[in-house]
């Protein structure tokens, strides 16, 4: 990577950069905390959804997808996709911005074993997990860019 070299701007002496120094730490203390994520309460909250895609419980997935409106439509299209496969997974989550992760599940699928690999993005919004909807389930906007990767 290059490096840049910074220059003081003309004009700002050391009494405003203090000012200025003082302003953002009194402002970075306004508005409280930011209220660090509970990720057992985010494990609980994906252990209960393979339970329910285990037991392809649709009224019980779509209650846990309310986080989103269309959390009835999204736990009609997951049990098509995975229910009642028996999945037997770990995950493993990464998060680059907050309240929002990658969620990888990897483990095995019925009496065969067979290879599950899922990565779902999961979300925090109002104190609610969520998952993003399957594509297809939430209509795109007309002239909207597609977010899929070309098969």
């Amino acid at each position: 990577m290059g490096r840049t070299r910074r220059t003081k701007p003309l004009g700002i002496g050391v009494p405003v950069a203090a000012a200025a120094a003082l302003c953002a730490a009194l402002l970075s203390g306004c508005g409280g905390a930011e209220e660090k994520p509970d990720l057992a309460d985010q494990d609980r909250f994906l252990g209960r959804y393979v339970t329910l895609l285990n037991a392809s419980d649709e009224p019980g997935l779509a209650d846990l997808l309310r986080g989103h409106p269309n959390g009835g439509d999204d736990a009609r299209a997951r049990i098509a996709a995975y229910g009642g496969q028996d999945w037997d997974v770990t995950w493993k989550r990464t998060s680059e911005f907050p309240d929002v992760w990658s969620v990888r599940l990897t483990g095995t699928a019925g009496d065969r074993e067979r290879p599950v690999e899922v990565v779902e993005t999961v979300n925090r919004e109002d104190g609610h997990w969520s998952l993003t909807p399957l594509d297809g389930v939430v209509p795109k906007p007309s002239g909207a860019a597609d977010t899929t990767r070309p098969k």
